[in-house]
């Protein structure tokens, strides 16, 4: 396949013939994407995907993931998940028992020649997608964001592969921000969200919710695929939210 990324980071222009939706962790589950896809009536020649990430695992359908990643309207960073596979092709220590212990089962009827194609491909994904929108720039990490920085100065350090091991860790596994977000609801006013500067919203998955929610402009929209079915999408330029559920 054309290989799609280059960078660390994908740099989007505006869309301005179609919409630009974001959509939550689809863990295998390509059927019920596809019924998100009709729900929002997407349309293949106008309209964008920006997934946040962790398309495998989990779920019935991981063997199909390349099967979207091909499509010139899907656009993803890496997740999680997606960096196990990563690992475990490259032999780095624990990380095929973790990944096996987290949905990577799927992998033992894959052939050893398609493991090795996905996670070469994997491997080229961003760890952030930039957007410039009507509001402004919009971003999509895939689990957290790192603390003290601007959305302009991460992408910098990013793109110059100085952004530190903690912080790169950060956005594929933290859950702090969720964290403090819930600590929020549960005391009100013990956790004060304050917005990252230089972008609009910042969109990511990883932490469940049972629908969209924002600390801050951070928004999570993992709304639990594989637990109870439901996926949704996020139109990033009206925010307005879609979601549907599996039988």
């Amino acid at each position: 396949m054309v290989a799609k990324y280059e960078n660390a980071v994908l740099r989007l222009a505006q869309n301005d013939q179609g919409r630009d939706c974001v959509v939550g962790d689809i863990h295998g589950h390509f059927e019920l994407f596809e019924q998100l896809l009709e729900q929002i009536d997407f349309d293949d020649q106008l309209d964008r995907i920006l997934s946040v990430g962790d398309s495998i695992d989990r779920g019935p359908d991981s063997e199909l993931a390349m099967e979207y990643y091909e499509k010139p309207w899907f656009y993803s960073v890496i997740g999680n998940h997606e960096a196990m596979l990563v690992g475990s092709i490259k032999q780095i220590s624990g990380l095929h028992e973790l990944w096996m212990h987290n949905g990577g089962e799927w992998a033992e009827l894959v052939s050893d020649k398609e493991l090795r194609e996905m996670a070469a491909f994997f491997d080229t994904l961003p760890y952030a997608i930039d957007v410039t929108t009507p509001n402004g720039q919009v971003g999509i990490v895939h689990a957290d964001f790192p603390p003290k920085l601007s959305w302009t100065k991460f992408l910098v350090d990013l793109e110059a592969k100085k952004l530190s091991d903690r912080n790169m860790k950060i956005l594929l596994w933290s859950r702090e921000t969720f964290k403090k977000m819930h600590m929020s609801i549960e005391y009100p006013g013990a956790m004060q969200a304050s917005n990252i500067s230089g972008v609009h919203r910042i969109y990511v998955g990883h932490s469940i919710v049972k629908s969209p929610a924002s600390f801050g402009n951070i928004m999570f929209i993992d709304t639990g695929a594989y637990v109870n079915g439901r996926l949704c999408a996020v139109d990033i330029t009206n925010e307005e939210i879609i979601m549907v559920k599996g039988v």
